[in-house]
């Protein structure tokens, strides 16, 4: 088994979710387990979403994600249907946050997870389109829970045995929600910005994979950000201490 984890930008559009597809059939015999992340900005969109509607806005932000959704799957060729519920509880949440003039950590976590849900389901149904036997699953579904610390938390120790023992029954390529979980009773949390990555990690130590992947669009860590300098080289190795201070100091790889 190996885990795979594709970014925003890998899902940012029809092609890159195409290749994505591509992929993963391409490492079929490895069996695969995919961890995804919201479609590229739409986690930036969906908290936009719920600041505005605290403010009674967010109709345009709305009608805006609906769409950038719906046009991947025109593109895709697969049917809305797909994610109609999900545009439902999302117009049902904003509405909600419009009447009670607020916003927390907890509401705004739950309005974040609807990128995921949403990108797992299109990835899952492109998978199937191209003859691979898959199946989106919310993380909780596999025993992700965390503690109560909404915008940041943290994976609970059952979390490791329940993923283990979930993931063994799976006989289909599970397409996972990166950055999302659930607490004990059942509310929606987040593990911070680059959260998916944090999954894919808790998810490959679970099953104790020899191999845990995290594509993006860049080929690696390189000598600097290649979207300000565009002769900027792939590093060909760093140390962990190296890719610590790294992140320290803002390198978003």
């Amino acid at each position: 088994m190996i885990v795979m984890k594709f970014g925003g930008t890998s899902v940012g559009n029809a092609e890159r979710i195409r290749n994505t597809a591509n992929i993963v059939k391409s490492h079929i015999k490895k069996k695969p387990i995919v961890v995804v992340s919201a479609v590229a900005k739409i986690t930036d969109m969906l908290i936009k979403l719920a600041n505005e509607c605290s403010q009674g806005k967010g109709a345009n932000v709305l009608l805006n994600i609906k769409n950038i959704h719906y046009e991947i799957l025109d593109e895709l060729n697969i049917d809305k249907e797909l994610l109609k519920n999900d545009i439902e509880e999302l117009s049902i949440l904003a509405e909600k946050i419009k009447s009670n003039k607020h916003i927390d950590t907890k509401t705004l976590d739950e309005a974040q997870s609807f990128g995921e849900m949403m990108s797992s389901k299109i990835v899952a149904e492109q998978l199937t389109k191209i003859g691979v036997n898959a199946k989106p699953f919310n993380s909780w579904d596999l025993g992700f829970l965390t503690t109560p610390e909404f915008g940041n938390a943290e994976p609970l120790e059952i979390t490791h045995t329940s993923i283990k023992n979930n993931i063994k029954k799976l006989n289909i390529v599970p397409v996972i929600t990166g950055f999302i979980a659930k607490t004990e009773n059942g509310e929606i949390t987040t593990l911070g910005r680059g959260g998916s990555d944090y999954t894919a990690v808790i998810i490959g130590a679970a099953i104790n994979t020899g191999e845990i992947q995290i594509w993006t669009d860049v080929n690696g860590i390189m000598s600097t950000d290649p979207k300000i300098v565009k002769n900027a080289k792939t590093i060909e190795k760093v140390s962990f201490a190296e890719a610590s201070e790294l992140a320290y100091f803002g390198a978003k790889v």
